[in-house]
């Protein structure tokens, strides 16, 4: 039992150390999903309304899957300052190609692995193929056969996307060009994005089952996915979920995360928060949409440390940290007047980035009932779960996979 217990503490603290703090708190979520319900049409609020308790205790369901399931942290964040300065408008919008030029790609032939191409490589030395290596076009092409590499990695990459690496079976046939590569059996994908974050990638995945379970009329998806999006979209209004310095751990910030995303609104948004938004609106661009979010919230990282380093210096050090029951476990928190200072230097930074978080979803969620034809949700009953829709194409949808030329 001894031992048992030790493990468990062990894990936790792993966890403590591994996972990104939770956006927006479980209090934070839950009321984002609430407030979106009554920004919804007449036509669709209903719906919502009666599934009310569920959208809201659901909403915290992919924080709670972060602990369990492989791969949930990454779709939580993406790090755009990891890939530049201009990464808001330069990164793919499509994960496949994404991780194409992101990645090392090996050739497995026997017991042989041989390094084709590593994009995070610079001399060309260290490549046994390049000149035919064309990320987003015809790739790895023979006499035999062409496989398209980014179309295939755009497909797995969103159903298996809490995957890091891949093996691709591939036959090439007689290699007259490059023989040293001839009777090579699979290639072998290592990917070097995916661990930056896919927020808005993995958003778009959620779109699709959403709409996909909307033209089902299944129920129990519809919740859940409904749940869930309300989640993601909560956290691509976060800026520090757009940031490797996501808990100001490079900048001797440590416990911003939480305290600009848990303890403000927790404090705050009951008493002085607005949340009279306005009505939810169709998104004929439900790609731009994400991107622009999180493009936004990007936009907030530089004041939302700097304002608290500031803060911090001047602000008397006594009064910054205060300590309170919480579940019978006394916990150091950051003193309310500590924080209103805070929220008051940062133009109320929070509560606008709240506000836009739920006038957004409710638009998600009107917009992915619009693009499954505003089905009869009277009609609706319990079903059993169909397969994701990962990488499945819904006809005539905005989603359609196609080949980039």
């Amino acid at each position: 039992m001894r031992t048992l217990i030790g493990i468990g503490i062990l894990v936790l603290i792993s966890y403590s150390f591994t996972f990104r703090d939770e956006a927006w708190g479980f209090y934070g979520h839950r009321l984002i999903n609430k407030n979106a319900i009554f920004t919804l049409p007449d036509e669709l609020r209903p719906f919502y309304k009666s599934h009310l308790d569920y959208i809201v205790e659901h909403a915290v369901d992919p924080d709670k899957r972060r602990y369990a399931v492989r791969g949930e942290a990454i779709r939580h964040y993406i790090d755009l300052d990891h890939w530049g300065v201009d990464a808001g408008q330069n990164l793919p919008r499509n994960l496949g190609d994404a991780i194409c030029r992101n990645a090392a790609f090996y050739y497995i032939r026997a017991k042989d692995t041989i390094l084709i191409f590593d994009t995070n490589q610079i001399s060309e030395k260290e490549y046994v193929y390049t000149q035919n290596l064309q990320l987003n076009t015809t790739v790895f092409k023979s006499s035999v056969n062409s496989f398209r590499l980014s179309r295939w990695v755009n497909q797995t990459a969103i159903k298996e996307y809490d995957q890091n690496q891949w093996l691709v079976d591939i036959t090439l046939g007689d290699s007259t060009i490059f023989p040293q590569l001839a009777n090579a059996q699979s290639i072998w994908i290592d990917d070097k994005f995916s661990n930056h974050g896919i927020l808005p990638y993995n958003f778009e995945r959620v779109y699709r089952n959403l709409v996909a379970a909307w033209q089902n009329k299944n129920l129990d998806l519809v919740l859940r996915y409904s749940a869930d999006i309300g989640h993601y979209i909560g956290d691509a209004h976060v800026p520090l979920h757009t940031t490797k310095n996501y808990n100001g751990q490079l900048t001797n910030q440590v416990g911003i995360h939480a305290f600009w995303e848990s303890r403000v609104p927790e404090l705050f948004a009951e008493k002085e928060f607005d949340f009279i938004i306005g009505a939810a609106q169709y998104l004929p661009d439900i790609r731009s949409h994400i991107w622009e979010v999180i493009q936004s919230s990007h936009h907030y990282v530089d004041s939302t440390l700097k304002i608290e380093r500031e803060l911090s210096v001047s602000f008397p050090a006594d009064q910054q940290y205060c300590y309170e029951d919480r579940l019978g476990v006394t916990t150091k928190l950051a003193c309310e007047k500590y924080t209103k200072a805070y929220h008051t230097k940062i133009d109320n930074q929070v509560e606008k980035r709240m506000r836009a978080s739920i006038i957004s979803l409710g638009s998600v969620w009107l917009s992915a009932w619009v693009d499954a034809g505003q089905p009869d949700y009277k009609e609706m009953i319990k079903k059993p779960d169909i397969v994701s829709v990962d990488s499945t194409v819904i006809p005539g949808s905005r989603f359609e996979i196609r080949d980039h030329e």
